[in-house]
């Protein structure tokens, strides 16, 4: 069962364009940004076992996650995209938390999901910058989910 998960909103991002949402891409300066901030955001997770990655399958959420992955020294082929955040489906993602094996998972979506599972999960308010990083840990004795409480937070 997951005891640490890290929400990650996706980096700055191009303008909608004629392809539409899911294909926005990083911006030159969101990646560069992300690459700049995310080895010493992540440096408490590197070498973690049990470690997942998952990412939202939109382009510009799968580019922060391989930033994430070379933070945390793991493949890129080892992200999971996980429709239900790019959906903003809550209950489909508290689903699939709950059946998740790993004991710490790094989650790369969208606003407001990501704020909303924030002030859900750990009573967290306010905004969710681009690029935000958010540890949340459940101890012993936590009720889950709603019983979490946050450890970190980095913010490009």
């Amino acid at each position: 069962m997951v005891q640490t998960l890290v929400l990650v909103r996706h980096g700055d991002a191009e303008r909608r364009g004629p392809e539409g949402d899911r294909s926005r891409r990083l911006t030159p300066g969101g990646l560069e940004t992300l690459q700049k901030t995310y080895p010493r955001a992540f440096a408490p997770l590197r070498g973690v076992a049990g470690l997942e990655l998952w990412s939202s399958p939109a382009v510009r959420a799968l580019q922060t996650a391989e930033v994430v992955a070379d933070a945390l020294g793991v493949d890129r082929a080892d992200i999971r995209q996980i429709p239900c955040l790019y959906d903003q489906d809550d209950r489909a993602f508290l689903d699939e938390l709950e059946a998740c094996p790993a004991q710490t998972l790094v989650a790369v979506g969208h606003v407001p999901f990501m704020r909303d599972l924030a002030a859900r999960l750990a009573q967290a308010s306010g905004p969710f910058p681009k690029g935000q990083v958010m540890a949340v840990s459940w101890d012993e004795g936590r009720p889950w989910p709603c019983g979490g409480r946050v450890l970190w937070t980095v913010t490009p």
